[in-house]
């Protein structure tokens, strides 16, 4: 960029910019190839010369739409510092379809205007895209959880008019903290106080976060001060509890929220739910709970089945030779019978010992439950051990009866306890394959709109 154009822009000289204008009608189209990271018109905006932006915009409207070294756009600039007139400008010629772009930390205009509290730019840009105000982030998070980080109340009050009080209520973030969680995280007593004038978020005020507290358990990890007290008041005025004074619940605020607000999509009322929408839903979110709960239970079983297999082994069905004379001594019995029967009894039982073994492994290695792929192979692995306990049930039965004779209704029950453990197999399977697809389905869809985001500018 030519230096003359680079002081002209810091001083918003308009007298000096149409001079070098008429002088060089090219300088204004040499700007993108310098190695400048502000462009003029960025250095106006930031600046807030009118005029000089308002020239720069008629000559070369392209210039409002060029990055700088941070990725942020003119608009970016000027409403960062709340130039409401450039604002103006830079959307007449931008459009309202690109003033949702991205800098290099993920925040768009709006994000910049809250952040530093210019209620007169966010009300324009609003006006041209409400739907940004409304936009959640991947983590989960709404610009009004970013307004109360920031204790911005003002922009957090003008942007929360964009919902309404239920849609107020089911925001959370990635570590499921509502709103009321935040403002009580930062010790923010005016947003407590503002948040609890609805009614929709005190219904809502005792649910627990990730991490298993209440907006009133949180203040016991905050340093205890005059304003931890007064919001302690506040919330227990308005009956906000305690995790363990809430009744038990199947499942957490977190995955309770059913409604995820999508980029560029106006919510809409859910349908009511079908039977296989809840049995989806209790798979993704529910089903891990219970395992976590009952974790120790669960080792005790899996060393039950272990330690009987390990027994059923040493001491097999027909016993071992105790007396030289029948046979080599501590040999199986059976081995003497049928070779064949005795190695597929030994194959199953060493399988249910394995997994037994595989369970013990996972149940102690700490890892979350909840994890689906973890499940996954819990759930298949338990499967296999009934499947397999039932088909060495029937053998060793066989073994015990003349001609190895079993009656029908053990065979019945039988028959139907493993083509059980089969369809399980199959769902369980099914679902797995389903989630996986969905989550890939997804990360490509959010690759695919940063992609064409960055095109589209």
């Amino acid at each position: 960029m030519d230096r003359n154009l680079f002081e002209a822009s810091i001083t918003g000289n308009v007298q000096v910019l149409n001079a070098l204008l008429q002088e060089d009608n090219f300088i204004l189209d040499r700007v993108p190839l310098t190695c400048f990271n502000e462009t003029p018109l960025a250095i106006a905006a930031m600046k807030g010369h009118l005029d000089f932006v308002r020239i720069l915009l008629s000559k070369k409207p392209s210039l409002a739409v060029l990055l700088d070294s941070q990725r942020r756009t003119p608009l970016h600039l000027a409403s960062a510092e709340g130039y409401v007139e450039i604002v103006r400008e830079l959307l007449h010629v931008m459009g309202p379809e690109r003033c949702g772009f991205r800098d290099q930390d993920g925040r768009t205009p709006l994000h910049l205007a809250a952040m530093n509290e210019q209620l007169e730019v966010i009300e324009v840009l609003i006006e041209k895209r409400p739907d940004l105000g409304r936009e959640i982030e991947e983590n989960g998070e709404s610009i009004l959880h970013l307004c109360i980080s920031y204790n911005r109340f003002e922009a957090m009050k003008l942007l929360s008019k964009l919902w309404n009080e239920e849609d107020l209520a089911k925001l959370i973030d990635g570590n499921g903290n509502t709103l009321l969680h935040v403002a009580v995280i930062h010790k923010q007593i005016q947003t407590v106080k503002y948040l609890l004038q609805k009614s929709s978020i005190i219904e809502t005020g005792s649910v627990v976060n990730q991490h298993g507290l209440t907006a009133l358990d949180v203040l016991d990890h905050c340093p205890r001060d005059i304003g931890a007290l007064e919001i302690q008041s506040v919330l227990m005025e308005a009956n906000i509890l305690r995790a363990k004074d809430v009744k038990p619940r199947s499942r957490t605020f977190q995955a309770s929220v059913e409604s995820k607000y999508s980029k560029n999509v106006t919510n809409t009322e859910r349908k009511p739910r079908g039977c296989m929408s809840r049995v989806w839903n209790w798979y993704l979110n529910d089903n891990g709970i219970w395992l976590e709960k009952q974790r120790g239970i669960l080792i005790l079983a899996a060393v039950v089945v272990a330690t009987a297999s390990f027994y059923s082994a040493l001491h097999p069905p027909g016993g071992t030779f105790s007396d030289s004379k029948n046979g080599p001594l501590g040999n199986a019995v059976q081995t003497e019978v049928v070779m064949d029967d005795f190695s597929k009894f030994l194959i199953q039982n060493t399988i249910i010992m394995v997994l037994s073994m595989l369970i013990l492994m996972v149940l102690l290695s700490g890892i979350p439950l909840r994890n689906k792929f973890c499940l996954w192979v819990l759930n298949l692995a338990t499967l296999c051990i009934m499947l397999f306990m039932i088909i060495t049930y029937l053998q060793e039965i066989a073994w015990m009866s003349p001609d190895t004779y079993i009656n029908t209704p053990t065979i019945i029950m039988c028959a139907i306890w493993i083509l059980l453990c089969l369809l399980l197999a199959f769902i369980h399977t099914v679902f797995f394959i389903t989630w996986v697809i969905k989550k890939v389905w997804k990360t490509s869809r959010t690759t695919r709109n940063k992609n064409k985001n960055s095109v589209g500018l």
